[in-house]
């Protein structure tokens, strides 16, 4: 499998987890077309080279910009992008998690909180181009050394606060941390978010074989180096097991059609899986049991979301490990047009299955009135031919 090792020398940030991206070999250009999807005016953005210390590595320049934007626009900008569903996927994972921390610090909902610092599009741009590096280098797991914080008291929009923020801790939470002795904001929520959504074990990396490093650096001067480094390379260990949850809930008062549109819902808002099947209940009253796969950054969103969307009043959950393939999803040109094809590797590299996006077949059959099965076959016979 391949590894991502990020080593917080100094902190992190989400500008110094691009530089280093950039400076392991992420080109600028493959950053820069994912930008220009953005429907705004983004702030213009300079990769410098900068050194700390004996560290060379990329400083991530940032033009000055006023630009700020509320949580639905946010979202919203994310959904619309035409760009890979997986960076989109992160992209929105991430932003959960902040949101998430700062409803439970603050006490209040989702749909009551006003962002300050982190609404600058500073923070979009970061969750867009950190998912987009994690795409591009095809990593299939990421580890993190504990995670620095600072200390005293740093000055925020909503004044002078603690150091580490409480955002901050509240994210981290679970994680290794070390304290530093620094007044210095040493790792920023976004950095903190970084680790949390993507760093799903936080055991010791196994050993791998390094191919490439990169460093992203900062502007603090103190007698430590600014720095964060990062580690790419592959290891022999199983690359997709993986720590899932399970939620079950049971049904015996809901409309049948509103349980398939919710199924749907929370489908679409990151459930790995979902399922609903027929289970008789107390006095043999009929009902329906809802089972739902979900990984652990969107645990508690989509409790809140079936509390709110189904009439349960409480439901099981359970722990569970998870096995997959390694997948990769392309489009290959047919003669009947662009078709979406899913292919399954073991731990080997071998291709051992592939799938054909339904929805494509879909589209092609209903426009040429053909039977689906037939469309099915004859695209695969095409795509056979083109191996």
């Amino acid at each position: 499998m391949r590894i991502l090792y990020i080593d917080p020398i100094f902190g992190i940030s989400g500008d110094m987890m691009i530089g280093a991206f950039l400076s392991a070999g992420l080109p600028l250009e493959e950053m820069s077309a994912l930008l220009k999807n953005v429907p705004l005016q983004l702030p213009a953005i300079t990769p410098v080279a900068q050194a700390q210390g004996v560290i060379d590595g990329i400083h991530l320049n940032i033009e000055d910009s006023d630009l700020h934007l509320s949580i639905a626009e946010m979202e919203g900008v994310i959904a619309g992008l035409d760009i890979e569903e997986k960076i989109k996927r992160d992209a929105q994972g991430m932003l959960d998690i902040i949101l998430n921390a700062e409803s439970k610090i603050h006490s209040i909902g989702r749909d009551e909180l006003h962002l300050h610092e982190l609404s600058h599009v500073d923070t979009l741009i970061d969750l867009l181009c950190v998912a987009k590096g994690m795409d591009y280098f095809k990593i299939d797991r990421i580890y993190c050394g504990p995670v620095p914080c600072g200390r005293g008291t740093i000055k925020t929009a909503h004044g002078t606060i603690p150091n580490p923020p409480p955002v901050t801790l509240e994210i981290l939470s679970g994680y290794p941390i070390v304290f530093y002795d620094e007044p210095l904001e040493l790792t920023t929520p976004t950095g903190a978010t970084i680790v949390r959504h993507y760093v799903k074990d936080t055991k010791t990396a196994p050993p791998f074989v390094i191919e490439k490093t990169g460093y992203g650096v900062g502007t603090y001067k103190t007698t430590r180096p600014d720095a964060l480094r990062i580690f790419i390379g592959v290891s022999d260990e199983p690359a997709y097991d993986e720590e899932v949850w399970v939620i079950e809930c049971d049904l015996d008062d809901m409309e049948m059609e509103y349980v398939g549109a919710v199924a749907d819902r929370i489908r679409n808002s990151g459930a790995r899986d979902v399922l609903y099947f027929p289970v008789f209940m107390k006095k043999g009253r009929p009902g329906i049991r809802l089972s739902i796969t979900v990984s652990p950054d969107t645990l508690e969103r989509i409790i809140a979301m079936i509390f709110q969307e189904t009439t349960t009043f409480g439901m099981r959950l359970k722990k569970e490990g998870r096995r997959v393939l390694k997948r990769e999803e392309k489009s290959i040109e047919t003669s009947n047009g662009p078709v979406r094809v899913k292919n399954g590797y073991d731990a080997k590299g071998t291709c051992i299955k592939t799938h054909i996006e339904f929805e494509d077949i879909r589209t092609i059959a209903d426009e040429k009135g053909l039977p689906y099965r037939m469309v099915l076959e004859a695209i695969k016979t095409e795509i056979a031919t083109k191996k």
